[in-house]
């Protein structure tokens, strides 16, 4: 059935407004990212709407093709909305689908075990809140547990370097990651609390492994199943790695106020993606996640009398309640809060409205 002319009027002005709403939200945050990309955008759109133009007008093509112009702005407006869709949808992201980690209080009947779980970039106000509770905790008695693996030799050093691609010092490329997502790195906010850990060694405890420690036991699984040598290289330069951090952090430190800006916004996006992921399977993951949840389970069971807070990455609280559960099946969860780790910035501009005097 033929629509009638008022329909197809309607119908046009339903789509001239959506290739205009696409374009209006698309293009600030393309001339944010470089005017010249949104540019180029525009023109290739355009290229494509005269493309499909020009086929309309085939002889085998029934029908009346709309005109050059309209076919230019169409495709300049659907594909300005279409390349900044992704980026709307990662910034949108910490807001729809907030990043939160657990803190979990676990008892075995006799004490309790408060596990807070961390990311190592975060916002400002989540690590502010958890060294107030850090306090608290030792205030009342607590032992600390912090995260923080140790250094090892150069050798282990080395293969860790390798094995992760790191290019060098990981709390390092923490901290300019923060900075770079206009986040703070936890490092910042913790050492505070750490820095007692010499005066006061039984409540402030670094409770984790060496990077020597995490390599004798890369051998040692290597040594059991010789297959997974192949899973990780035993060496690698600069040179070969596929993901080179310290460029990317180089090449965001010169872009310009409005690219940091947009840069943040979405890297907050990736983080929130990202991190509210399950932990994929990976090899590597037998050392730094299993391997690590066992030592930490042998010290809490270690201090088989006190009360424990730690602050460790939130993957590792399923391992960790595992193994605790297989030393002693007492271990249960008795309650569970949850806090937004990546949250809006909390300065703002504003204009007190005054009676005039």
């Amino acid at each position: 059935m033929a629509l009638s002319h008022d329909a197809v009027i309607r119908l046009k002005t339903l789509g001239w407004a959506l290739v205009l709403l696409l374009f209006v939200i698309g293009a600030p945050l393309l001339w944010a990212a470089s005017p010249l990309l949104l540019a180029g955008v525009i023109l290739v759109g355009a290229l494509l709407g005269l493309s499909v133009h020009a086929a309309r007008r085939l002889p085998h093509r029934a029908g009346r093709p709309p005109g050059w112009t309209h076919a230019f702005l169409i495709g300049a407006g659907l594909l300005t909305g279409l390349v900044a869709a992704p980026v709307w949808w990662l910034v949108l992201q910490p807001a729809l689908h907030p990043l939160a980690v657990p803190r979990v209080t676990l008892s075995d009947g006799r004490r309790q075990v408060v596990f807070q779980g961390m990311v190592h970039v975060g916002s400002e106000q989540f690590y502010r809140s958890v060294a107030y509770d850090l306090l608290r905790a030792k205030d009342a008695g607590y032992v600390l547990f912090f995260e923080g693996v140790q250094p090892g030799t150069p050798e282990a050093e080395a293969w860790l370097d390798a094995a992760t691609q790191s290019g060098g010092d990981l709390n390092a490329q923490y901290a300019r990651i923060g900075e770079v997502c206009g986040l703070s790195f936890q490092g910042d906010f913790l050492a505070f609390v750490q820095r007692d850990e010499a005066l006061d060694p039984v409540h402030l405890v670094t409770a984790d492994v060496s990077v020597t420690e995490m390599y004798d036991e890369w051998r040692r699984l290597v040594a059991a199943d010789p297959g997974l040598a192949e899973v990780l290289p035993a060496d690698a330069g600069a040179g070969d790695r596929i993901f080179d951090m310290s460029s990317l952090l180089q090449l965001a430190a010169g872009l310009k106020d409005s690219q940091k800006d947009l840069l943040a916004a979405a890297c907050k996006g990736v983080f929130s993606v990202v991190l509210g992921r399950a932990e994929s399977p990976d090899a590597l993951n037998r050392v730094i996640l299993d391997f690590r949840n066992r030592r930490l389970a042998e010290r809490i069971a270690d201090l088989a009398d006190a009360d424990i807070y730690i602050t460790y990455g939130s993957g590792h609280f399923a391992g960790l309640f595992r193994d605790l559960q297989a030393q002693d099946p007492a271990w249960r969860i008795v309650g569970t809060a949850w806090t937004t780790a990546i949250l809006p910035p909390d300065d703002a501009a504003g204009r007190l409205r005054l009676d005039p005097p």
